[in-house]
């Protein structure tokens, strides 16, 4: 009896299904660089047309509309100043400090400092020491504000915001204690001041 060898065919679903296979993979593998890349397109697109680098820089500090709050609201006239080009305003408002309706504007200086100013009328020790920030009366030296010239107060502390503060009393500011105080000297505390002018 002969036998006769033949080569049994190998099935049709043998080794196709492995290469059909790894090219799936290889094309989900794709899809998935592609469709990163495009959101990532999409994601720079929007970002470069919403980026406003002013808007990094901060908002600027609106004065004008706090101002005209701060004179409708108190008794007395307020010392707003303007001191121009160069000055920085970074803080204004009008509300109560230690139960005293206060108005508080404050700058970064042309030299680069901090200076601020804080007024208030029937002012007490409290008012006094939240401003002045632990410092010590050193003397007096004459300023010029919207009263004219008068002695002020000269105080000094050791850090903070109230280095420099220079305090001057009720009878020679229109019944209210104000204070103009920093880490700036007394030049521009005299700059400051010779801009203020008193609204009521």
């Amino acid at each position: 009896m002969s036998t006769s060898s033949q080569t049994t065919p190998a099935p049709s679903g043998g080794p196709a299904p492995d290469r059909r296979r790894q090219r799936l993979a290889s094309y989900t593998v794709r899809n998935m660089v592609y469709s990163t890349l495009l959101v990532l397109a999409v994601v720079l697109v929007w970002w470069s047309l919403t980026y406003n680098p002013s808007e990094q820089q901060g908002r600027e500090v609106e004065v004008g509309s706090t101002a005209s709050y701060a004179v409708a609201q108190a008794d007395w006239p307020v010392w707003v100043p303007d001191p121009g080009e160069g000055w920085t305003p970074t803080v204004v408002w009008f509300e109560p400090l230690e139960q005293v309706p206060t108005w508080h504007i404050s700058y970064v200086t042309p030299q680069g400092e901090y200076l601020a100013v804080h007024q208030g009328a029937g002012v007490d020790q409290a008012w006094q020491d939240a401003v002045l920030a632990g410092g010590e009366r050193l003397g007096e030296t004459d300023l010029t504000g919207p009263t004219g010239e008068h002695p002020w107060q000269v105080w000094e502390a050791e850090s903070g915001n109230a280095q420099n503060a220079w305090l001057l009393g009720p009878e020679d500011a229109d019944g209210t204690t104000v204070v103009v105080h920093g880490t700036a000297g007394e030049a521009e505390a005299v700059e400051l001041l010779a801009s203020v002018e008193a609204r009521d």
